[in-house]
C-alpha cells in the first residue's frame, strides 16, 4: 500500500512539473466585439379563398396589404443595425400555389427593399424562408417605415372556390443583429 501512495505521489508530481505553462494574453479582450440579438414577431395573417372573391363573386387573383414598419424610428437601431434576418414561416392548406412579395417601402411609397418573391406550392403545410440584409451605414433599408405585403394565385386549377374553409396562414419574425462598440 505504502508503494502506491509513493507511486501515486510520485506521478502527480511528475505531472506537474512537466505540465505545459502558457502566458495569459489579456489583451484579446480589447479585440472581442460583442453583438447582441434581438429576436421579435413582424406580421402574421391568414385568408381563406373567399377572400380573393369581391362582392360580385369575381375572383381577384391579388390581395395587398400595407402596414407599419417602426423598427427604424429607434435611433440606436438606425445607428448599429448590422444585419436583419427574416424568417417567414407558412402553411398553405389551400390546393392552390401562391407567391408572397414582401417590399419594404419609405414614406413616400418607394421601395427600400424587395424580398425575393416567395412561392409556396397548394397544401404545403410547412413552408420556411429566410432572408439575410446585411446593413452598410448609409442602407436605403433604414429609412423603411412600412411593409407591404402582396399574396397571389399562381395556379388556377383547381379554380378556387369561395366556400372553401382551407387557409393559408402566414407567421413572420426578424433577428436584429446590433453592433454595441464604436
Amino acid at each position: 500500500m505504502k508503494s502506491l501512495k509513493k507511486a501515486l505521489i510520485y506521478f502527480t508530481t511528475l505531472i506537474l512539473i512537466t505540465s505545459c505553462i502558457q502566458d495569459l494574453d489579456f489583451d484579446q479582450i480589447n479585440d472581442y466585439n460583442l453583438t447582441p440579438v434581438f429576436e421579435g414577431s413582424l406580421i402574421g395573417f391568414s385568408f381563406t379563398p373567399r377572400q380573393f372573391f369581391d362582392a360580385s363573386g369575381t375572383l381577384q387573383t391579388e390581395r395587398t396589404d400595407t402596414t407599419d414598419f417602426l423598427i427604424f424610428e429607434n435611433d440606436f437601431i438606425r445607428k448599429n443595425l448590422i444585419r436583419v434576418e427574416f424568417n417567414v414561416e407558412i402553411i398553405n392548406t389551400i390546393d392552390n400555389d401562391f407567391s408572397i412579395q414582401i417590399d419594404f417601402l419609405d414614406q413616400n411609397n418607394n421601395s427600400t427593399h424587395t424580398f425575393k418573391e416567395i412561392i409556396v406550392n397548394g397544401n404545403d403545410d410547412d413552408f420556411k424562408f429566410t432572408e439575410t440584409i446585411d446593413i452598410s451605414p448609409d442602407s436605403e433599408i433604414k429609412n423603411t417605415s412600412q411593409l407591404r405585403i402582396t399574396a397571389r394565385v399562381t395556379s388556377s386549377n383547381p379554380p378556387l372556390d369561395p366556400s372553401d374553409i382551407n387557409e393559408l396562414l402566414f407567421k413572420s419574425s426578424a433577428k436584429l443583429f446590433i453592433r454595441t462598440n464604436g
